[in-house]
């Protein structure tokens, strides 16, 4: 039998055995009083027994009435108590109904899902018997992953020991390095020391060792400016316009680079001092490549020096162009008992002998017999070029016989070639630079 419907009539009888039974108290009967021993009175008994009597009636209708009213509640209970389980015994009965209806789906559902189960059960019992076959297939290739590893471990120990072994090898060698490089240190050290010596040497070889006459007139040709110079004046000492067009060469002192050229390449003269002029222009023609004229604006003269060198300043700007054409002031000008003259228009050069005149500081007196002259060697003249035979600037020929030094570019007096200098400032100039020559002494005028 289905336990539902058990549990339903198990209910029901229940309700049955609860609503049926009394649940009256079983009391027993009053004791009668015992009777006294002593005689009393007829009429005090019977009203004491009537008394009594009435007593025990009154509480027995008193209880019977609670009875009644207690039987009633309990009725009225039990009555809903009734209609509570007929209620809930149709309840069970649907419910009942609802559960066999139930019980057969799941019977059919039970028989679909028996099947189902039976071929999942099929199903799994294939899965099983692949993962056999698998777990065999991994325990298989646990025991050669076992040797593998096993080989694996005897040869990372060998590769360890080699590893140690190697360490120790690199760490020799890492120390061989550091001897080596320090010592590689020393030689570069040597090395640099060396070629320093060797730069230094090399310089003081070539310093020392003269460079050919044809070489320096060459590169004196390729290196040399030209200064192009006019003056117009109207005056009872001469009218008219001249101009005078000389080749000069670039001096530089690492500070300022300028054109030299003695006042006799100009246009005026020690005998122009003290006049004046209408106008004055001028242009400096610089070799390649600032191979174009600039407008000359001043000529200076020398603080140190023959008072007729005249220089001519060239711009910060051209002065780095034309760096590889400029020459550098001898810093040993007697290292050679010769130097090389150079006609400053470039007609002719020749090596001449030199020798210091004590009396006459900043000029050298050159050889110039005329034995000489006769033998076929280069004659001085004023306004040479003199150069040491490693190429640097000695000084200009002042006369056929002495050649005055420039040691420095430092400038004394400028003077404007403009019309201020045309007006005043030339005339001046040349009044200072006549004054300076007559108190040269008489062998250099």
């Amino acid at each position: 039998m289905n336990k539902t419907l058990l549990l339903v009539l198990c209910d029901f009888l229940l309700l049955n055995l609860l609503a049926l039974t009394r649940w009256d108290k079983n009391e027993l009967p009053p004791v009668p009083a015992p009777l006294a021993s002593q005689p009393a009175s007829a009429k005090d008994d019977v009203v004491s027994a009537l008394r009594l009597s009435l007593e025990e009636e009154r509480i027995n209708r008193e209880k019977l009435a609670r009875d009644l009213a207690t039987t009633r509640d309990e009725s009225k209970t039990r009555a809903t108590i009734l209609d509570q389980a007929r209620a809930r015994t149709a309840e069970l009965s649907e419910r009942l109904q609802k559960t066999e209806q139930e019980s057969l789906r799941l019977a059919q559902q039970s028989g679909i899902e028996s099947e189902r189960s039976r071929a999942s059960l099929q199903t799994a019992q294939a899965e099983a018997d692949a993962l056999r076959q698998a777990q065999e297939k991994l325990r298989t290739e646990a025991e050669s992953l076992r040797s593998q590893l096993a080989s694996a471990t005897v040869t990372a120990r060998t590769a360890e020991e080699r590893a140690r072994v190697t360490e120790t090898s690199l760490r020799t060698a890492e120390e061989e390095k550091k001897k080596l490089l320090e010592q590689n240190q020393s030689l570069s050290k040597g090395v640099t020391q060396l070629a320093e010596k060797s730069g230094e040497m090399t310089k003081e070889i070539r310093d020392f060792r003269p460079v050919a006459p044809n070489s320096l007139y060459a590169d004196y040709l390729a290196r040399r400016a030209t200064v192009l110079l006019f003056t117009e004046r109207t005056s009872a000492q001469g009218s008219g316009t001249k101009q005078r067009e000389s080749k000069s060469i670039l001096l530089s002192d690492g500070n300022r680079t300028a054109a030299l050229l003695l006042i006799d390449q100009t246009p005026v003269g020690l005998g122009d001092a003290g006049g004046s002029w209408n106008s004055l222009t001028g242009s400096l023609t610089l070799p390649p490549p600032v191979n174009f004229p600039k407008p000359i604006e001043t000529l200076q003269t020398l603080k140190q020096g023959d008072p007729r060198f005249l220089l001519a300043p060239v711009g910060s700007a051209e002065s780095e162009r034309v760096a590889s054409s400029t020459y550098r002031i001898a810093t040993d000008p007697f290292r050679f008992s010769r130097a090389l003259l150079i006609s400053p228009q470039g007609s002719g050069y020749g090596e001449c002998s030199f020798r210091l005149e004590p009396s006459l500081r900043g000029y050298l007196e050159m050889d110039s017999r005329f034995l000489n002259r006769l033998q076929g060697e280069y004659a001085p003249s004023a306004g040479d070029l003199v150069l040491t035979l490693t190429g640097e600037f000695l000084g200009i020929m002042v006369n056929d016989q002495y050649c005055a030094q420039v040691t420095s570019l430092e400038t004394s007096t400028s003077i404007p070639w403009d019309a201020k200098g045309a007006a005043k400032g030339v005339g001046e100039a040349l009044s200072s630079i006549k004054r300076g020559v007559g108190n040269l002494d008489s062998r250099l005028r």
